[in-house]
């Protein structure tokens, strides 16, 4: 990709012709006023990731202390229970599906916001606001990062059998009923609301992988607009 702008539209597109020619790729940059902006890039270090990594924390910070409170601090002050061992795994686990939803959402809220400008106006040949503008460019960095979330999220699940807190409350349960010599029947509902519960996430990563690799350059470079849209609406 080669940066061009230029406030004379004939020499800026004669300069895009030759960068074509060359085999290159033009990517129109506006007016001389984001000549400096291009001459700083190679300065920069990830400038699209910023916003979605400080969101991301902001996030995943405010959403920490909610389930910290609601967890940990009110059982132990109104019922005297120490639950602190959740930090490390339960809240975690919590946490990641909520930002990975949330961050996915916002992948796609700017389209739809860019859409409802485009009709107020009237024409599409207007430039969005600055804040919609930049957001639109870091869509593909925010679905990384969901994506980053939801990986976690798969691999803190597979983890949840060998908890010693969920081992001790199997072994509790299975003393208890040995105990009273009675076994607890199978709960058919529950097990078919859990198995639907498991394979829907199983299915639900998988397209959101499908979603991520397809975001990528490389492989997006490959498929066309109706591939790539159908893998989108999915």
């Amino acid at each position: 990709q080669v940066f061009v702008c230029g406030n004379d539209l004939e020499a800026k597109q004669m300069v895009m012709d030759i960068v074509r020619a060359l085999g290159l790729t033009p990517l129109d940059q506006g007016s001389l006023l984001a000549a400096q902006e291009i001459e700083n890039y190679p300065l920069q270090l990830f400038p699209m990731w910023k916003f979605p990594i400080l969101l991301s924390f902001g996030l995943t910070v405010f959403f920490f202390f909610y389930c910290l409170v609601l967890d940990v601090i009110y059982p132990y002050v109104y019922e005297k229970k120490d639950f602190s061992f959740f930090i490390a795994i339960s809240i975690a686990n919590r946490i990641c599906p909520i930002l990975a939803l949330i961050l996915l959402a916002l992948v796609y809220l700017p389209g739809v916001l860019a859409a409802i400008i485009q009709l107020y106006r009237g024409t599409k040949y207007r430039r969005f606001p600055n804040w919609l503008d930049k957001w639109m460019l870091c869509r593909k960095q925010l679905g990384l990062v969901a994506l980053a979330f939801a990986s976690l999220h798969v691999l803190y699940t597979l983890v949840i059998p060998i908890r010693s807190y969920v081992r001790w409350t199997v072994s509790t349960q299975t003393i208890s009923q040995a105990l009273n010599n009675k076994t607890e029947p199978l709960n058919t509902t529950n097990a078919w609301l859990s198995d639907s519960y498991v394979a829907l996430g199983i299915l639900g990563f998988f397209l959101f992988v499908l979603l991520g690799i397809t975001s990528l350059p490389s492989v997006s470079n490959s498929v066309n607009w109706r591939e790539f849209r159908f893998v989108q609406v999915r």
